[in-house]
């Protein structure tokens, strides 16, 4: 299972604003040792490809994360219902 390094960087954004606790760094460490999540190696250059073709929303890190996830044509797993309603491949 893979994260986007967009997801990392939304963790830490979430933090610095006070929405959420520990550094992204740790929330990536917990869940790679309990799940084994793993930050996705993709060239950026390659998702931002991706990215490009997306026009469904206003936020970069929702438009980063749902491009990696169709660059590897992989299921997305995500709590965010705009995600889901967007993205068919998207989960919960």
């Amino acid at each position: 299972m893979f994260a986007s390094p967009a997801s990392m960087l939304e963790l830490e954004f979430l933090r610095e604003i006070g929405r959420l606790t520990p550094r992204a760094s740790k929330v990536m460490a917990l869940l790679n040792d309990e799940l084994g999540v793993r930050i996705c190696a993709l060239p950026f250059r390659v998702v931002a490809q991706f990215a490009l073709a997306e026009n469904w929303g206003r936020d970069p890190f929702d438009r980063l994360i749902v491009a990696n996830a169709k660059a590897r044509d992989a299921v997305l797993v995500t709590r965010d219902e705009r995600i889901r309603s967007y993205f068919t491949r998207a989960i919960w």
